[in-house]
């Protein structure tokens, strides 16, 4: 099987050029450094139309059928299947119920918060002027009122998980750990308030320490400068 990643820099999905180190699996990388526009001709739209990123192809190479999975989520959990490995394998019974929390914690609940704060940062950015007033005093609101606060219990629950344990399901690390780093980390990054919480502070060092998440940073062309300029701006 020849796997192919279509993989756009400092998106959600370095999580799965980092995971495919994790597995030591054989890979080709196709970096993108930005969206695909809808009139562009690109060789992602072969597989996906709509050219999201990222995009696994996986080619069988006896008869060179190829099939095409997109999601982070989708795609972490079957390579995490088809592997057995970093899912259930070993937990005990309150790990297996933390790991599945958490798994699905991470993009169905938290990271939408964080994309809340992009949209209505671009908002602002975009809506010309008088307007912008009224779209900046809405986004003002909506992070006072909801969003700030929100984001504050959230990893405040994450910090209480993480005490006297080594990860975020317990004594191993898992693809709950993996899928969890990228909106942590934006966060970590929106303002220095966020930055508080001890326990996710060792968390992601340990987190970062690990060496195929290193060698999928140099791969995936990852910058910290532009990733924390990308998402302190969501918090103006």
């Amino acid at each position: 099987m020849q796997l192919s990643l279509y993989h756009l820099t400092h998106s959600r999905s370095q999580r799965i050029l980092w995971l495919l180190e994790e597995l030591n699996l054989p890979y080709q990388l196709k970096i993108y450094t930005q969206h695909i526009l809808e009139h562009e001709d690109a060789e992602l739209k072969q597989f996906n139309a709509e050219a999201k990123f990222p995009t696994l192809v996986m080619t069988d190479l006896l008869d060179q059928t190829t099939t095409v999975l997109t999601e982070s989520s989708a795609i972490i959990e079957y390579l995490s299947f088809s592997t057995q490995k970093f899912g259930i394998q070993g937990l005990n019974q309150q790990e297996i119920i933390d790991f599945y929390f958490w798994k699905n914690f991470a993009d169905s609940n938290f990271m939408p918060n964080l994309a809340l704060k992009q949209i209505f940062y671009q908002l602002v950015q975009r809506t010309p002027f008088p307007i912008h007033i009224l779209t900046r005093l809405l986004k003002h609101g909506f992070d006072r009122g909801f969003l700030n606060h929100t984001l504050a219990q959230q990893l405040q629950s994450i910090h209480l998980q993480l005490k006297n344990k080594a990860w975020i399901a317990g004594g191993s690390f898992t693809i709950a750990d993996l899928l969890l780093w990228f909106p942590l980390k934006a966060c970590f990054e929106l303002h220095p308030r966020y930055q508080k919480f001890t326990e996710i502070q060792r968390y992601l060092l340990q987190i970062e320490s690990r060496p195929a998440f290193q060698t999928a940073l140099m791969k995936g062309q990852w910058s910290a400068e532009t990733f924390k300029s990308y998402w302190s701006k969501a918090d103006q």
